[in-house]
């Protein structure tokens, strides 16, 4: 897993986005947090209840016991009436931590960048280009993602550990197989987009360049009528064309790491519900096991794998997140450089909120 752990900037991400916990804002930030995670236990255990749930419903099927089969489908649809607005309410506190983190972290960049007029230092910087998209689309990359990933990875790891009883319970030998399973995948998936961090980088740098030389070629188109040439405008025009140029090279680079990918992932996943059913069938057939108990081991190994290559799903968005902490480290780090301050908007914010406006 090299190419996805140690490849993201951790530096750089514990100084972007360590300020923002300190702050006042950071206090509603981590009452959201304890709510999400109140939320996610209450899913997890109606996620087990379920599939315990499922494995007695399909023996009371098989055993021919209406009785049964009546008390687990009401079992069913009352988890299914939590289960929906417990969903609910988990994302969309998730939403709310991501905008109220990007509005302290935006504020933040603003006042230091144009109040302090600490940009006027780095404006020249090689490293940092487009700082006005670092400010405004990088942060919102940067707070959606490091909400949505960091949640989704504790999710995973909270299914892979539940879910891993339920199935040593089942059978020791599903345990085994899941582990080695979602180990081969992780490292062949590593070892097939292990460009993608790099590509994504740069996607990044060379749409904001694009848009950049775009906006140049609207300003020379402006001041075309008062010149009696238009060699300013055609050259722009140039310009603006090699970027999009580069932009297309680089997304059709990054679709056929995707494809690749994809090629992998699609048999290996399909594979996956096979899996549990070889295993328990014998068990069955010979009298060890009740028929419910194969549902049983199909759920819950689908969850624990699931949980197990939740990096496999999120490679992409991995890649580019890393992307992200990288030109918003850099800018960082530009105007630290230059004042020896912390990222903290706590003094002054309302009176450079008016310089601004």
């Amino acid at each position: 897993m090299k190419n996805i752990l140690l490849d993201i900037p951790w530096r750089r991400l514990m100084s972007v986005g360590k300020p923002f916990w300190a702050s006042e804002d950071g206090k509603t930030g981590f009452t959201y947090l304890i709510t999400i995670l109140l939320l996610l236990t209450a899913k997890t255990y109606l996620a087990v209840f379920v599939v315990r749930t499922a494995g007695n419903f399909m023996t009371a099927i098989e055993q021919k016991s209406l009785g049964n089969f009546y008390l687990y489908l009401a079992f069913s649809v009352v988890a299914i009436c939590f289960t929906v607005p417990i969903e609910v309410y988990y994302n969309l506190t998730k939403t709310r931590l991501a905008l109220l983190w990007r509005n302290w972290l935006s504020d933040s960049f603003i006042d230091r960048y144009f109040v302090q007029k600490l940009g006027l230092s780095i404006e020249n910087a090689s490293e940092i280009d487009n700082p006005e998209q670092r400010i405004t689309q990088d942060v919102d990359s940067f707070c959606n993602s490091s909400v949505r990933l960091s949640i989704t990875i504790l999710d995973a790891t909270v299914s892979v550990c539940t879910f891993m009883v339920v199935l040593w319970n089942l059978s020791t030998t599903l345990v085994c197989t899941v582990i080695i399973y979602s180990t081969v995948g992780l490292m062949v998936v590593s070892h097939i987009g292990r460009a993608l961090i790099e590509l994504s980088n740069r996607q990044i740098a060379i749409e904001a360049d694009l848009r950049a030389t775009i906006k140049d070629a609207r300003v020379e188109l402006d001041k075309a009528s008062a010149r009696k040439t238009d060699k300013s405008l055609t050259k722009a025009v140039r310009e603006s064309k090699l970027r999009l140029t580069s932009v297309m090279d680089t997304l059709t680079n990054i679709m056929l790491v995707h494809k690749n990918i994809q090629l992998f992932t699609g048999t290996y996943n399909h594979i996956m519900p096979l899996i549990p059913a070889v295993i328990m069938t014998p068990a069955y057939m010979s009298g060890d096991i009740e028929f419910g108990a194969i549902t049983q081991a199909v759920l819950a190994f689908t969850a624990v794998f699931n949980g197990a290559t939740v990096l496999i799903g999120h490679f992409g968005d991995i890649s580019h997140f890393a992307a992200i902490v990288n030109r918003l480290g850099s800018l960082e780090e530009g105007m630290t450089k230059k004042t020896d301050q912390p990222l903290h908007k706590e003094k002054d914010c309302a009176h450079a909120r008016n310089i601004v406006s």
